[in-house]
């Protein structure tokens, strides 16, 4: 058996309806876990989604849910529990979706601007640990894996405060949290990506992405199957010993 086979597991991905998401959940399912599609908007292609779990084989379940509220995220557990009798893996993936090339300065970020950032990554992230861990506790077995981004790093420029403030913020949860729940047989760690081909950067004219594209040393941009791969890398066996780590994923674009 491999040390990445999720046989047996149960994993909820939030913000499964992304690129990225989809992919982290198609992983999983290829690697036998039962998987959670949480979405917020998109119910077709959460269906879709669950569509292609359910030929690979494995069970599924799609709960819409808006994760910046404590009531919602309770429910999506419940729920979880309640069909499946335990949750082994939590990926923190969801956040906002933003209008395309939407980068402001700082002048011109609004209070609700910067609550909304913070909310659809970081609060959504605590509030899905915090009711997630309970039960991962209960078994003494738990893999956390939260998705920052390289920005979280380098504030690469035209990026907007808001944003990299929101996914720093999940490399300082993911390390305090790591710390609080190894004894407990769960560990806790995150991937931050750099430019990855996705609907999150197909605004771009074919100029700007050459323009990022040279930046980067690998000299290309990375694909989402690349990004899914890391995260099954620490949500399996393989990577029980390893938590508080950030997983860079960018090509080289930043070297920690």
């Amino acid at each position: 058996m491999s040390v990445l086979d999720l046989t047996g597991r149960v994993g909820l991905v939030t913000g499964a309806t992304g690129d990225i998401g989809a992919a982290i959940v198609q992983i999983f399912a290829e690697h036998g876990a039962d998987v959670v599609i949480q979405y917020a908007q998109r119910k077709e292609r959460a269906d879709h989604l669950a569509d292609r779990v359910r030929q690979l084989g494995r069970a599924t379940l799609t709960v819409q849910a808006d994760l910046a509220r404590p009531s919602d995220v309770e429910s999506l557990v419940a729920e979880i529990i309640g069909v499946f009798g335990k949750i082994d893996i939590l990926v923190n993936s969801a956040g906002a979706r933003r209008k395309p090339g939407e980068h402001r300065y700082i002048l011109d970020v609004t209070e609700a601007d910067w609550d909304r950032e913070l909310g659809s990554h970081l609060k959504a992230a605590f509030l899905c640990c915090r009711s997630c861990v309970p039960h991962m506790i209960h078994q003494k077995y738990g893999r956390i894996i939260n998705v920052s981004s390289v920005v979280a790093r380098s504030g690469l420029c035209g990026a907007s405060v808001h944003y990299p403030s929101a996914k720093a913020g999940l490399l300082g949860f993911t390390k305090a949290l790591a710390q609080q729940l190894a004894a407990q047989g769960i560990t806790v760690n995150a991937v931050a990506p750099g430019i990855i081909d996705s609907e999150r950067i197909r605004w771009r004219t074919p100029e700007q992405l050459s323009d990022q594209i040279a930046k980067i040393p690998v000299g290309r941009l990375g694909n989402v199957n690349e990004v899914a791969a890391a995260i099954l890398f620490l949500a399996s066996a393989a990577a029980g010993y390893i938590t508080g780590a950030t997983l860079d994923v960018n090509g080289g674009l930043y070297m920690a």
